[in-house]
């Protein structure tokens, strides 16, 4: 549904693709049943029911094969901006779970990858669009990556018509209570140079979205994952940068898992490619 909406608000197009399992695909051609139309005939189905979709005309796709290899082979055959995925395998006893198609694609993909929580609901159900999403949240650091995401989440929210929050964290030092004082004049140093780095890069965006930042200190995915808390006024996205694959620390870390796994909203992990083609380049 997050798809189709965007989409939609876009004014881009919308493939759905499935990946039929070779071993299953295989069995079924021995036995006579053509699993390709009946899997793209249940996907009719399953978009003719999910409003807004049939409004986005989407290009429906079955294909063989494992699923990373199907959605990543399609997004460079078709030149995606973005692949959309579900949690699945990012929650529960699941969370941390790698070799699921969602890790598989975080980890390997060359476009952004949005992350939707199960049960994701659109604030307006009632609109065709992303109307009423907002804030976006980033987390943001002096890093490249980091930057790029900012510049992304601030066109992003220009074209959902909402603000920004660039949240940049400080992590509190665990020290003996008798060097607590030390400990907090060290933390507030760090907060007042992470302010005057940062407000920079923040004011260098423009004024045509509001563009809020915020430094907080504590535990990196909890205090992103509060500041896109939901509640009545607000349907937050969270923005974070991974660098693009095949770059020092391409992978997402530790940090971008916890926050899939902690955060109840959509999660974009942007990937500057245009530090990708330089990095090409040279």
């Amino acid at each position: 549904m997050l798809a189709a909406r965007l989409a939609r608000h876009c004014r881009a197009e919308l493939h759905v693709l499935h990946a039929e399992h070779p071993m299953l695909d295989a069995a079924a051609d021995h036995a006579g049943i053509d699993l390709t139309q009946e899997t793209r005939e249940e996907l009719q189905r399953f978009t003719a029911a999910t409003v807004p979709a049939t409004d986005s005309s989407p290009q429906l796709h079955v294909v063989a094969g494992t699923a990373v290899e199907a959605i990543l082979e399609h997004a460079h055959q078709h030149r995606a901006d973005l692949v959309v995925v579900g949690g699945r395998g990012m929650s529960g006893a699941e969370k941390f779970v790698f070799g699921s198609t969602t890790e598989g694609l975080l980890r390997r993909s060359e476009v952004s990858v949005l992350v939707v929580p199960t049960g994701w609901m659109a604030p307006r159900p009632t609109a065709p669009d992303l109307s009423g999403v907002g804030p976006i949240v980033v987390g943001v650091d002096p890093s490249d990556s980091s930057i790029a995401a900012l510049k992304a989440a601030h066109a992003l929210a220009a074209v959902l018509g909402t603000s920004a929050e660039a949240v940049h964290v400080v992590p509190d030092l665990a020290v003996l209570e008798r060097w607590r004082g030390h400990a907090d004049v060290a933390v507030r140093n760090r907060v007042t140079a992470a302010r005057q780095e940062l407000e920079p890069l923040v004011q260098a965006l423009g004024d045509s979205v509001p563009v809020q930042l915020q430094i907080v200190v504590g535990t990196v995915p909890e205090r992103l994952a509060a500041a896109a808390s939901i509640d009545r006024d607000r349907a937050p996205l969270i923005v974070l940068g991974k660098k693009a694959p095949g770059s020092q620390g391409g992978a997402p870390g530790t940090v971008a898992y916890r926050v899939l796994s902690t955060a109840n909203v959509p999660v974009l992990m942007y990937v500057d490619r245009s530090a990708s083609s330089s990095t090409s380049a040279r």
